[in-house]
């Protein structure tokens, strides 16, 4: 019987995930604007979706300038975040967050971290939500009749027809 040579991998991610989710956490909490030149590839791609808002960048000077920006919101907003690792495989470490603005509202998000074979991101995805509340809240309900009348119509509408049989 021929056995195949292992395959090497093409990515390496950090060998402790856990670490490298706290490492995301610290730069973030302490705005290290300067740190991440030492986690992105020089040609990496980073996308950041707030609240529909799509902030993105291409190649490190560019992610540099961009995180820069967001360090700043940030600290104007006075948003904290705590991460926790969700799930990790051969090129990817996916966590999610979860924050406060100014300690007040409940802020939520996950990203999704992909390395080169360096152990360098070379992409990163975040999508986050700085207000969230329960389906339930009327505040909620109201905010999404503000902006997405339709639909929050449409989700009210079939929430209080209930379940089909």
């Amino acid at each position: 019987m021929k056995t195949r040579p292992l395959a090497v991998p093409h990515h390496r991610p950090p060998a402790r995930p856990e670490e490298f989710v706290a490492e995301a956490e610290r730069m973030t909490n302490e705005r290290d604007v300067d740190g991440i030149r030492t986690v992105f590839a020089p040609t990496a791609t980073w996308s950041s979706t707030i609240d529909g808002m799509v902030v993105s960048a291409r190649g490190i000077d560019e992610i540099h300038a961009r995180w820069d920006l967001m360090c700043r919101f940030m600290q104007a907003r006075g948003l904290t975040v705590h991460k926790t690792l969700v799930t990790s495989d051969d090129d990817t470490i996916v966590n999610e967050w979860t924050g406060s603005l100014g300690g007040s509202t409940a802020a939520r998000g996950i990203e999704v971290w992909t390395f080169d074979r360096d152990g360098l991101v070379s992409d990163q995805r975040l999508y986050g939500f700085l207000n969230t509340r329960s389906d339930r809240s009327v505040l909620q309900s109201l905010r999404m009749l503000a902006a997405y009348p339709l639909t929050a119509v449409t989700f009210a509408r079939l929430r209080t027809q209930g379940r089909r049989a």
